[in-house]
């Protein structure tokens, strides 16, 4: 029977939270900085759980508020809005948790959220707390939820607190840039993370802060001692690196998609070499070299190249980061991106289809937001034999069964893996992660004694 014949328990959301979820990706990404959701609970259960699953923190330091450990949220506290709330009123229960919040852990900045829910009734949060003894250290920001993207929650928020605290700094004496756009709700951020310092460090650049991704607040606020900005990724980062261009001075350097594969990340290794007028230091040539070398040596069995030219693979992701990864499996690894699921979007231009046309090929199939039953449709026709995404497609791939089929973790979410050694999407050595991935997968299809069970 064809999974399409059996629709309902695949009409599901996609994984990605909405705005809201995207501010607490961001100011959770941030140390001393707490933030509180005015809303429901089940406003933040989801969210909050995604970002903890990317950036625990240890039970022993985390923010237990109010019933929030009985109703398993200690990550992001919720001031638990009720039916009665929304009929008499919110303003002494926002006092009352931001004066809890304040004693339980004395941040340096408390930031509130609120919920779509509270929007549409029209409470005034801010003059609310307006007079507030906090008020210099609250920064309070209005949410649009579901309406609206978590690339586009993460981006106002990060811009806001930005705003508030950004200090004219003086200018670190050596090449110092900041890195912007590695939200800590991106699959393997930490790993990339390292690599963009690596990277870096090899090039003797100094990075003041790679924004939002663990970093304290103290270098938010000393954002402006760097002399450029990388963004990794457009649809997190551009709006900040704007602010600050035009308010500070700083210049950055960008591109459509994000550096996955060995020619966009010596790209944007070249644009920061010629800002600062350096040239290609040895150490950074010799990663280079080393990193291309080992791939093409992996890649030289005929054998094995001739089977991955032209299979037909799927990637679902953030519009950047299925742009970047998808020309790479296409004009380096010879793949044939067949499908293209752009998630997590609320517009598509007709320059992001040209560039993921660019990127896939005239040929691909592109969709835009798709539910479960539009992933399925694809799916079935298109027969990838690999898929990329978060785990949702992989539920999808599971309950469908198309086999033989092969699964890459490349998105958010994803409850069911860990990743913990150094294995980035991005930079020279991203580049060796996804080759390797994909190997392993053919070479399991291929050899006699890793077979797949049968299935009637």
């Amino acid at each position: 029977m064809s999974p399409l014949n059996d629709l309902h328990e695949y009409q599901l959301n996609h994984g990605l939270p909405c705005s809201l979820g995207g501010a607490l990706a961001a100011l959770c990404g941030v140390e001393g900085v707490a933030v509180l959701v005015n809303g429901p609970s089940s406003c933040t259960g989801f969210a909050q759980g995604m970002i903890n699953d990317c950036h625990p923190l240890d039970q022993r330091g985390s923010i237990r508020f109010n019933r929030l450990a009985d109703h398993g949220h200690p990550r992001v506290p919720c001031t638990e809005i009720n039916d009665t709330d929304v009929i008499l009123g919110i303003g002494d229960k926002v006092i009352e948790a931001v004066d809890l919040l304040d004693k339980k852990c004395s941040p340096a900045c408390i930031t509130i959220v609120n919920s779509c829910s509270l929007g549409l009734i029209g409470e005034d949060v801010e003059n609310i707390l307006r007079d507030h003894a906090l008020s210099e250290r609250i920064l309070y920001l209005e949410s649009t939820g579901c309406a609206r993207s978590n690339a586009r929650g993460y981006s106002e928020a990060m811009l806001r607190l930005v705003q508030k605290q950004i200090r004219a700094a003086e200018k670190a004496p050596n090449p110092c840039v900041n890195i912007l756009g590695l939200p800590i709700s991106q699959y393997s951020w930490k790993h990339d993370l390292r690599e963009i310092r690596r990277l870096m460090g090899m090039a003797g650049i100094e990075v003041n802060t790679v924004l939002g991704a663990g970093s304290p607040l103290d270098e938010v606020r000393n954002l402006s001692r760097a002399s450029l900005n990388v963004v990794v990724n457009p649809e997190y980062g551009l709006d900040i690196a704007r602010y600050m261009e035009s308010h500070f001075g700083l210049a950055y350097v960008t591109a459509d998609k994000m550096p996955i594969g060995f020619d966009p990340s010596r790209q944007m290794m070249d644009g920061v070499l010629a800002f600062f007028g350096l040239e290609h230091p040895p150490a950074l040539d010799m990663e280079e070299k080393h990193c291309r070398r080992e791939g093409f040596l992996a890649l030289s069995n005929a054998t094995r190249a001739e089977r991955m030219r032209g299979m037909p693979v799927a990637v679902f992701g953030e519009l950047a980061f299925v742009a970047g990864l998808a020309s790479f499996l296409k004009h380096y690894l010879g793949c044939w991106p067949a499908v293209l699921g752009i998630c997590g979007r609320e517009t598509v231009s007709d320059r992001d289809m040209e560039m993921l046309e660019k990127c896939a090929g005239h040929e691909a199939r592109i969709l835009i937001n798709p539910d479960g039953s539009r992933t399925l449709a694809a799916l079935e026709a298109e027969r990838p034999e690999i898929t990329f995404g978060s785990a949702f497609e992989e539920y999808l791939l599971t309950r469908a069964d198309f086999s033989p089929q092969f699964f890459i973790q490349t998105s958010m979410p994803g409850f069911n893996r860990t990743n913990l050694v150094h294995r980035p999407n991005l930079g020279f050595a991203g580049a060796l992660t996804i080759i390797d991935a994909i190997l392993n997968c053919r070479l399991t299809n291929h050899y006699p004694y890793s077979v797949r069970p049968d299935h009637d």
